[in-house]
């Protein structure tokens, strides 16, 4: 390979990078979207650089899950926000219940225990109206392959 295309395939290679690293989705839910459309919009931004053989299933049961739970459990969710991080994808869903106490107390959340195994951590803090609860969902970025 000459130099002038080393350079090329390190200058397409560099800006691929900056593409995927900046991929993220924002998706407004107080209109309750359908959970199929959530995670259809979700595929299709954060599906970039990924292989045809590498599921999103793990980040789609972590969206649906937080998803589901604002749908289920506030009167007003907010948004949907996920974004690349150093070592997976940041999922959070906002709402505007800022009662943090169902997040705390011992009762089985059996969802947010699905959550806790597919995520390298997870949690919740309050916001200016309301709260957010998080999950950073491990995912391979493609020049880690």
């Amino acid at each position: 390979m000459s130099g002038g295309h080393a350079n090329l395939d390190a200058e397409l290679e560099r800006l691929c990078r900056r593409v995927a690293g900046a991929a993220e989705v924002t998706l407004d839910l107080r209109n309750r979207p359908d959970l199929r459309h959530v995670r259809s919009v979700v595929a299709e931004h954060i599906g970039f650089g990924r292989r045809e053989n590498e599921p999103l299933g793990p980040l789609l049961l972590v969206v649906d899950e937080l998803v589901s739970n604002a749908y289920r459990h506030t009167i007003g969710p907010g948004e949907l926000r996920i974004e690349r991080r150093l070592h997976g994808l940041m999922v959070e869903v906002s709402d505007d219940d800022p009662d943090l106490d169902p997040l705390c107390s011992d009762q089985a959340h059996y969802g947010l225990r699905l959550v806790g195994q597919l995520s390298l951590d997870w949690g919740f803090r309050t916001e200016r109206t309301g709260k957010a609860v998080w999950a950073l969902v491990p995912v391979p970025l493609y020049y880690e392959r």
